[in-house]
């Protein structure tokens, strides 16, 4: 079980009504061992593209509906718990929550008779089936639908999932059952405001959670009431860590430039696209381009401009020797870095040792670009590639059917097996130098691997990883190449190594042709949280929260279904 707690509030947790900041230092207190993240309007682009799968200036989207979408796709990408902000935790998570996930999927059951399941605390493994398909299901709901007329359309849609996939369905019913009832008494029950004197004993205090609101009645709240001491523990806030100081002696970047280059391998704008979808969901969009070998240290729109230029350093670098170290204006990012020192000695000269150490620590893209800086005295770590934060894909399973084998040239095809069955090869390389040309063309192929792959058989490092961070499985075979080439592809593949396996070419006979899905999600989280903490020595633009947020009154009352009276009440299911 991912040991992650996700929830949110709109607003900001600092914002929140007292009793919604109660309700989130109870799961920090009580789960010391898990991760807590409260997410905000501000926040929540940084772990999911919302605006891939909807448009709030178009579709009328409450508050409560959009905390639905929002938790489903990060259960979907992360795995984790999520816990609605006015839901309070009264049990460690590891008490009772373990026995429960036998199914790698958990949700308090029946809070109603038309709804199979309360969704104001989820608990998910990383690829559960009923996440992922529950996922999609949501997200087609919404498509070509500017509202929702159905107070409870998630919860109705997690029924006619049920109803219409027999392996969802079974999977539901392998989900031990634990009633919402009773998270529910102490709000509606027993009642909040009754004098705790009377109503402590009719409390079962090992109930895991309760759902309470952020409506509260302040006359009718008292010391002396059941809610009140419910709340009135020594919960302590977590401690928000000190922001990180720039330790740039050039000053503060003032505008962005975007790296771009003058090949014909695909996989190098594969990664310029990971890391230019980074910086949209921040907010950030470049001024203007620098040739990663031609650029760097001679660029004139650097040389005139005003202040620094801030820049992301990713990938692979690099063939022109004299356009390193950088223009002295230019204020990197270094997140994903591959050295080729081969190809470019002067990647670790004087000069551009006390570069890095300018901006260390150097995030680097595998452990043998690491080793090799470390060696030299500078602080870094290992940040992996920006295209393994490609948002993970939904499953669409009636068009994800393809098998596509993907490589330099088509060598790889005479060790393929006779019986893999239809495939269609697709190389990298374009024919072209193009770089606006090539940056269509790569955007294009990851769409299709997105939208048609079942399966992506690939020597390339840059296939590979952008497949893994979109749920596709993947078998990697190390390129035919001689002793040096093979060498270099090892430093390369390094760190995929550590994810995956890695087939010679000779040990084709030991490949297994129906590879599982791999979760990276610890690894796509840690990516991400270097990438806002380092900018936040960036002096850019915020973005604007997401939005607009509909008001509630855009979706209908909520119908009673019969069997309790907890509908009229409810928030959110």
């Amino acid at each position: 079980m991912k040991k992650i707690i996700w929830s949110l509030w709109f607003q900001s947790r600092d914002e929140a009504p007292q009793i919604v900041r109660k309700c989130l230092d109870s799961w920090e207190y009580q789960n010391p061992t898990w991760e807590f993240r409260c997410l905000d309007a501000n926040s929540i682009e940084r772990y999911i593209s919302i605006k891939d799968y909807i448009d709030l200036d178009q579709q009328e989207i409450t508050a409560a509906s959009l905390s639905d979408i929002v938790r489903i796709l990060l259960l979907h990408e992360y795995g984790g718990v999520w816990v609605d902000a006015t839901l309070f935790c009264n049990q460690a998570l590891d008490t009772w929550l373990p026995e429960l996930m036998t199914a790698g999927f958990f949700a308090f059951s029946v809070p109603a008779q038309n709804r199979l399941l309360s969704s104001w605390f989820l608990a998910s493994e990383p690829n559960n089936l009923i996440v992922t398909r529950w996922c999609a299901q949501a997200i087609r709901y919404w498509k070509n639908r500017t509202h929702s007329d159905d107070y409870f359309w998630f919860h109705h849609q997690f029924n006619e999932l049920c109803e219409t996939d027999e392996t969802v369905h079974r999977n539901w019913i392998r989900v031990p059952k634990l009633g919402a009832n009773k998270p529910h008494a102490i709000q509606f029950t027993i009642g909040m405001y009754r004098l705790q004197s009377e109503t402590i004993d009719l409390v079962d205090w090992t109930t895991p959670v309760f759902k309470l609101t952020y409506r509260i009645d302040q006359e009718k709240y008292t010391s002396s009431c059941l809610l009140h001491y419910l709340l009135d523990r020594n919960y302590e806030k977590k401690v928000p860590e000190e922001p990180i100081e720039d330790k740039s002696e050039h000053g503060l970047p003032m505008i962005f430039a975007g790296l771009k280059v003058s090949t014909e391998n695909l996989g190098d704008h594969i990664q310029i696209i990971a890391g230019e979808h980074l910086l949209t969901r921040h907010g950030v969009k470049p001024s203007f381009y620098i040739d990663r070998d031609t650029n760097l240290a001679t660029s004139e729109r650097v040389n005139k401009a005003k202040g620094q230029v801030a820049i992301l350093m990713n990938g692979w670098f690099k063939r022109n020797s004299e356009e390193w170290p950088p223009h002295p204006k230019l204020t990197p990012l270094f997140l994903g870095f591959h050295i080729r020192l081969f190809q470019c000695p002067e990647l670790i000269s004087d000069a551009s040792i006390d570069y890095y150490r300018q901006y260390q620590p150097i995030g680097c893209r595998d452990s043998y670009t690491e080793t090799l800086l470390r060696s030299k005295g500078i602080e870094t770590f290992l940040s992996n590639c920006l295209s393994l934060t490609l948002p993970r894909r939904l499953e669409e399973l009636q068009y994800q059917k393809e098998i596509f084998v993907v490589s330099r040239d088509k060598q790889l095809l005479k060790f393929l097996p006779s019986d893999l069955g239809q495939y269609t090869y697709i190389s990298h390389y374009s024919g072209s130098t193009n770089f606006e040309d090539n940056m269509v063309e790569a955007q294009e192929l990851l769409q299709t691997y997105h939208r048609r792959a079942r399966l992506i058989i690939t020597t390339l490092l840059h296939c590979a990883l952008p497949a893994i961070a979109m749920g596709i499985p993947v078998i990697v075979l190390y390129p035919p190449n001689n002793e040096f080439g093979h060498n270099s592809d090892k430093e390369r593949f390094s760190t995929l190594a550590k994810m995956i396996r890695i087939y010679q070419l000779n040990e084709i006979e030991n490949v297994d042709w129906n590879p599982k899905i791999i979760d990276i999600s610890d690894i796509k989280l840690g990516i991400l949280d270097r990438f806002y903490e380092i900018t936040k020595t960036w002096p850019i633009v915020v973005k604007q929260p997401l939005g607009p947020i509909a008001q509630s009154s855009a979706l209908p009352p909520p119908v009673p279904a019969g069997g309790n009276n907890m509908n009229k009440h409810i928030e959110q299911g």
